[in-house]
């Protein structure tokens, strides 16, 4: 009779055993989504930040444009503006004030040619652009 009562505390045993695992185990599910959810929410706040830091990267050209103006214009030059559409450039010209002569082109002139030519020998040599 000891050896059948035994068995039924080692039975006992092992059902709290068993229990406590699954507890254990149910623990560790809460203990675990709640860690997703902290680190779903952790991945929001960061996509949120990096939002807001982009928004504030983001230039407005006009402003940087009146800038250079206005500066330019204390130096008595002008500043002119111009797309090249042979080679998809963008051109200053510095412009005396009081002269309107061109002071300096940016790119040069003969830098532009340059470019052109060198663009007209690559597409003798290759048909296509990939």
């Amino acid at each position: 009779m000891e050896l059948h009562f035994n068995n039924d505390v080692s039975k006992v045993q092992k059902n709290r055993n068993v229990a406590s695992t699954s507890s254990d185990r149910r623990e560790f599910q809460v203990h675990d989504s709640q860690q997703a959810a902290r680190m779903r929410q952790a991945a929001a706040a960061k996509a949120q930040a990096q939002a807001q830091a982009q928004k504030k990267k983001t230039v407005d050209p006009e402003i940087y444009l009146k800038d250079i103006l206005t500066i330019t214009s204390i130096f008595n030059r002008k500043l002119r503006f111009s797309i090249n559409r042979e080679s998809n450039q963008v051109v200053v010209k510095v412009i005396d004030g009081e002269t309107d002569k061109v002071i300096k082109e940016i790119p040069p002139e003969a830098l532009q040619r340059l470019h052109s030519r060198m663009r007209e020998t690559i597409g003798l040599l290759i048909d296509e652009e990939i």
